[in-house]
């Protein structure tokens, strides 16, 4: 299934825990959904029996921060998935710069070039192991702050924004296995308008 539901775009998750414990992991199960209100949704399965720790955060604290992926930061993305134990910060052992979220207490990638801080709206669990867990948790939360890179924002002659440019966005998305995708290679087709 997800060789063939590709390319799946990477959230990269950043979430902190009761105490203050920060985390950071990507995750691929993951998409936006609504525009009114911003609204994402993400796939985090279980382990062993347990909650993720991101998952465990967002259900404890109820946000989240997904910054982009672009190609310069893919290594440290990829690094950043491996299976720390939940004392261990993955933005300190992936050597991943943070910069403060701005209404959400998890911090964002001081290096991404842009991103959502999210605040949950629902948790749904889906399927179930032998261990009578979920197999995974749907989170579905709405954006309640959009970050960009400067020059990422672009505007016409009257002022209005424009599309990002997706070559500048650099975007790295999921395919099947451990294979990933840029937005270098793209080709564009004008919306049809109703047939008469």
């Amino acid at each position: 299934m997800t060789d063939l539901v590709a390319p799946r775009p990477i959230a990269w998750v950043s979430t902190v825990d009761g105490e203050g414990g920060r985390n950071l992991a990507p995750f691929s199960y993951f998409q936006a959904v609504c525009s009114s209100p911003p609204t994402i949704v993400l796939g985090i399965s279980w382990q062993g029996g347990r909650p993720k720790h991101t998952l465990a955060n967002i259900l404890a604290t109820g946000e989240l921060t997904i910054s982009h992926v672009s190609l310069p930061l893919a290594e440290a993305m990829n690094a950043s998935s491996a299976d720390y134990p939940a004392e261990i910060s993955e933005w300190d052992a992936c050597g991943v710069e943070a910069a403060p979220a701005v209404a959400v207490s998890p911090a964002r990638v001081a290096a991404a070039l842009g991103g959502v801080e999210c605040r949950l709206t629902h948790a749904i669990p889906l399927g179930a192991t032998k261990l009578g867990t979920p197999s995974s948790t749907l989170v579905v939360a709405e954006v309640v702050h959009v970050w960009l890179a400067d020059d990422l924002v672009q505007r016409d002659e009257r002022g209005h924004l424009l599309p990002i440019d997706a070559g500048r966005l650099g975007a790295v998305g999921r395919l099947g296995g451990s294979s990933y995708t840029t937005t270098a290679g793209r080709f564009e087709l004008a919306r049809p308008g109703a047939p008469e």
